[in-house]
């Protein structure tokens, strides 16, 4: 029986979740390297905090340094805000600022009748269609 267990293997599926040990050690060290920036650099906490946020989410996703930083509500509501105001910036730059559309307008598409009672009374087959 020793042996069989010797042998036997955990398998776990999904994303582990964080140890508190490993979130209480890194959530110390970032504030700390934060705190000790912005007071050599002149920098605004937040914008570090902010720094650090979007650097994790373009070259680090997923890494347990996102889900120390969702534990923060400050953090989210900023990154919520960068989002909505990055999602304006790619409207605005897709519509033009003059106002003339840059997103490509729907088409409508027309078929004859195909011969049956039904297409005669309607007029054949229309379709909207976006490119």
């Amino acid at each position: 029986m020793l042996l069989l267990s010797f042998f036997m293997f955990n398998f776990n599926f999904g994303k582990k979740k964080p140890d508190k040990k490993q979130i209480i050690i890194i959530s110390v060290i970032l504030s700390s390297i934060v705190a000790t920036l912005s007071q050599c650099t002149g920098v605004s906490s937040e914008r570090l905090w902010d720094l650090l946020d979007e650097l994790q989410r373009n070259l680090f996703p997923q890494t347990i340094i996102n889900d120390i930083l969702l534990q923060d509500p400050e953090i989210v509501k900023r990154r919520a805000g960068r989002d909505v105001d990055k999602a304006i910036r790619e409207y605005q730059r897709l519509t033009g600022d003059d106002g003339t559309v840059r997103i490509p307008l729907p088409r409508l598409i027309k078929k004859a009748p195909d011969g049956s009672e039904a297409q005669k009374l309607i007029g054949g087959e229309m379709r909207r269609s976006a490119p």
